[in-house]
């Protein structure tokens, strides 16, 4: 496991970064080759039945996000892409009857366009996964400051960055708040993301840094799918 160049000491800790299949043995890359969304599946459920706590949950899912990234084609597979275009959003897998705590979980992907980005914004109450299968995704944390941290007034404020590339996986508690930006200038990033609880279903919001605002997110609204 390798921390991305990119990310700081106290990032590393829940950023994960495949770089490639150099030195693994036939074996190795058989088992990768084997290794299935389906399986990948069980043994999230299997997270989910046997730990409790939140952190632990998402870095058990992490750690076995990043091996399914490995496995070469699935995901054009899944989503039945073409070489070029496909962008959106699409889900992957839905379950109903896990996730943390209740709500069901799900596992879905983004195909997104070159510059395409999102307001800051956090989960509520869930933690999520995101993991580059192609391309690189910038991720811009950020925290709210008040009066006395160089600040007059509450607003958020930025709180670092990294870049997500080819088979990095990183995951975010509840509450944290973060953007995305697709930094490919040409061509796709493919992203695929779990939601420990589906996050149509909670209550988050999206933060204005000029104002310092904050609203209930709309899931209704397109921007926000």
């Amino acid at each position: 496991m390798k921390a991305v160049d990119t990310v700081s000491p106290f990032q590393a800790q829940w950023v994960f970064n495949i770089t490639g299949s150099d030195g693994r043995t036939g074996m190795a890359q058989a088992q990768v080759r084997s290794y299935t969304m389906e399986s990948f599946v069980e043994e999230v459920n299997e997270v989910f039945r046997t730990i409790e706590d939140p952190h632990v949950q998402a870095k058990a899912v992490s750690e076995r996000l990043k091996k399914l990234l490995e496995v070469p084609g699935w995901l054009e597979e899944k989503l039945e892409l073409d070489e070029e275009g496909g962008f959106g959003r699409f889900s992957l897998h839905l379950d109903e009857g896990s996730g943390h705590p209740g709500n069901g979980w799900w596992l879905m992907a983004s195909v997104q366009k070159p510059g395409q980005d999102n307001l800051p914004h956090d989960h509520g109450a869930t933690w999520v996964v995101y993991g580059v299968y192609k391309g690189a995704i910038r991720q811009r944390k950020w925290r709210w400051a008040f009066p006395g941290e160089g600040v007059d007034k509450a607003q958020i404020v930025e709180h670092g960055e990294f870049v997500q590339e080819n088979g990095s996986v990183a995951y975010f508690m509840p509450g944290e708040i973060h953007d995305t930006l697709n930094v490919k200038e040409e061509g796709r990033s493919l992203v695929v993301r779990l939601e420990s609880q589906k996050l149509d279903r909670v209550t988050r919001f999206q933060y204005n840094p000029q104002d310092g605002s904050m609203r209930v997110m709309d899931h209704t609204d397109p921007a926000n799918q």
